[in-house]
């Protein structure tokens, strides 16, 4: 966006500014979060997704050397080195020679899936050299370079990120304050627009800050004056609904009464798993739902809202302690993780 067409932000009112954030139609940004690239996935003022732009790490379809830390033949697997202090696993059988693979050999490795919550990267060394231009040139260099240099980079991991933010449908326009990632993308998409306005921050505009220490906090808020509580454990996440300041109609029987907490809890929840790229299984503890009619209405309104989630949701059923069980597919660790790693 252009100085003129910010031309004096700073005396626009805060209703103006309101307005321009939360219009509906969504908005791709990128721009810097704690000293790092970011995109975010905008609409109605609101954090709909977003993640770390990993520029400096291997991404799918780099090519890598790495060193052979170790053999561990009795788990079927090798660990390697791939940069300085950055390690992974190399399962046996996705090696051309697992039989002759030893401590200190140097092999051309891709990344198959991403460290996640403490889980190492994991690689392979059978790669398709057919997919490259090159192939057979970068075939030959693998004998000549030393550990940690890269046999191929790509440049696509900004439209990488992307696609794990957000499918093109959902956004209007992309907004970047970075000069190279607007050259980059101004070639793939349209719409793509340069804020260079230095008086008010593009980060600011947006209130990136907030929406995203919003999605990071362990306690979320809902309008009906009921609250969730996130928390995470190694083998799920647990959310629990509680009513907080909710005021039930008079005379109603308890489950009906915290009925409507329940309901939005549950749009609610299957918001805040995405803007968290919260994946794997998770537990929600609603308020007080026995009968069948209530669990199953709670049930279509997750499987409704999840329906728009990039990644694949599954929405269970009700145990039968009366937890409603989720399970969504990982892609990218959680948002926490990957701000966190970050730092």
């Amino acid at each position: 966006m252009s100085r003129n067409a910010y031309q004096g932000i700073e005396k626009n009112t805060a209703r103006e500014l309101e307005t321009m954030r939360k219009a509906q139609d969504g908005k791709l940004i990128i721009t810097d979060y704690q000293q790092r690239s970011c995109a975010f996935l905008i609409s109605g003022g609101r954090l709909v997704s977003g993640a770390v732009i990993l520029s400096d790490d291997i991404n799918p379809g780099d090519i890598v050397i790495a060193i052979i830390k170790d053999v561990k033949k009795d788990i079927g697997a090798a660990f390697i080195e791939y940069s300085e202090g950055k390690d992974g696993y190399l399962p046996l059988e996705l090696t051309i020679s697992p039989e002759t693979l030893k401590q200190g050999d140097l092999v051309p490795v891709s990344i198959k899936a991403r460290a996640q919550k403490g889980k190492r990267a994991k690689f392979t060394s059978l790669i398709d050299y057919g997919k490259y231009e090159n192939g057979e040139e970068l075939k030959e260099r693998a004998n000549h370079l030393s550990k940690f240099n890269y046999l191929y980079k790509s440049d696509s991991y900004i439209t990488e990120t992307i696609a794990n933010v957000c499918d093109a449908g959902e956004f209007e326009e992309i907004i970047t304050d970075k000069q190279e990632v607007y050259e980059q993308l101004s070639a793939l998409y349209q719409n793509v627009r340069l804020y260079q306005d230095e008086s008010f921050s593009l980060s600011k505009l947006y209130s990136i800050e907030t929406a995203v220490s919003d999605c990071l906090s362990r306690q979320v808020y809902l309008k009906c004056g009921g609250y969730l509580i996130f928390d995470h454990t190694e083998a799920m996440t647990v959310i629990d609904v509680n009513s907080g300041k909710y005021s039930p109609p008079k005379k109603t029987d308890r489950e009906s009464a915290y009925f409507n907490v329940n309901k939005e809890a549950a749009v609610e929840i299957c918001r805040q798993l995405r803007a968290r790229n919260i994946s794997g299984i998770i537990i929600v503890d609603f308020i007080n739902i026995q009968s069948r009619e209530k669990r199953e209405e709670i049930i279509g309104i997750l499987r409704k809202e999840s329906s728009s989630d990039i990644q694949p949701v599954t929405i269970v059923d009700f145990t039968g302690l009366g937890l409603a069980e989720i399970t969504r597919k990982k892609s990218l660790p959680s948002l926490y993780e990957q701000l966190k790693a970050a730092r």
